[in-house]
C-alpha cells in the first residue's frame, strides 16, 4: 500500500479505540443508582439487589471488637459505604463522608453510618480509618464476604437502607456531601 491509503486506515483505527475509551471512561464513573444481586439463604443467587428490598442483614466487627448488625439498626436510617483504603475514590470520597455524618447526626441521632472495609488487609483498613478520624462505625470486611453478598463489583458503593430495613438508593462511584445530605434527609 502507499503512504496516501495507510493513513486514512491508521486514522480511523485511532479514532475507533479515543470513541471506545471514552465509552469505557464515562460508564466506569456514573454515579448513577444500580442495582447488585443479594445472597438467597442456601447460597449465593443471580437474582439482583433492587432499591425497595430488604438490605440483607450482615454482623461484622468494629476494629475495638465491637460487633455491629445492620438488624440491630432497624429503626434508623443507614448508610452502608463499601470502600478499600487502596481505592482512589474512596479516599476521595472520605471527607465528604465524615462531614455528611458530621452535619446530620447534630439534627438526627437516627441516623448511622457503616464503612464497610472491604477486600483489603485489615490493618490498612484499621490505620485508614485511625488516620483519617473517621467518626462513624467502620467494620472489617477484609474476607469480602458482606461485599460479594451485596455484589459489590467496584468501589466506593453506596447503599441507603431506610428505617424499615429497605434498600432506597444505590450510589456507584464517589459521592458527595451534598448528596449523601439530600438523599439521607429525604429517606423514612
Amino acid at each position: 500500500m502507499m503512504p496516501r491509503q495507510i493513513a486514512p486506515l491508521v486514522l480511523g483505527a485511532v479514532g475507533i479505540l479515543v470513541g471506545v475509551g471514552l465509552a469505557v471512561l464515562i460508564l466506569s464513573s456514573t454515579t448513577q443508582p444500580a442495582n447488585l444481586p443479594t445472597l438467597s439463604s442456601s447460597s449465593a443467587s443471580t437474582s439482583r439487589l433492587r432499591v425497595g428490598a430488604p438490605a440483607p442483614d450482615f454482623t461484622l466487627s468494629t476494629f475495638d471488637g465491637q460487633t455491629v448488625s445492620l438488624s440491630a439498626l432497624r429503626g434508623k436510617r443507614v448508610l452502608i459505604n463499601f470502600w478499600a483504603s487502596w481505592c482512589p475514590p474512596c479516599l476521595e470520597e472520605t471527607p465528604a463522608l465524615i462531614a455528611a455524618y458530621d452535619e446530620l447526626r447534630r439534627s438526627d441521632p437516627n441516623i448511622e453510618f457503616i464503612g464497610v472495609g472491604t477486600n483489603d488487609d485489615p490493618e490498612n483498613l484499621r490505620k485508614f480509618a485511625e488516620n483519617n478520624r473517621i467518626p462513624y462505625l467502620v467494620v472489617d470486611d477484609s474476607s469480602s464476604e458482606v461485599s460479594d453478598a451485596y455484589g459489590v463489583l467496584g468501589m466506593p458503593t453506596t447503599v441507603f437502607v431506610d428505617s424499615s430495613g429497605v434498600i432506597q438508593r444505590i450510589w456507584n462511584g464517589a459521592i458527595k456531601q451534598s448528596q449523601v445530605v439530600e438523599i439521607m434527609r429525604a429517606l423514612r
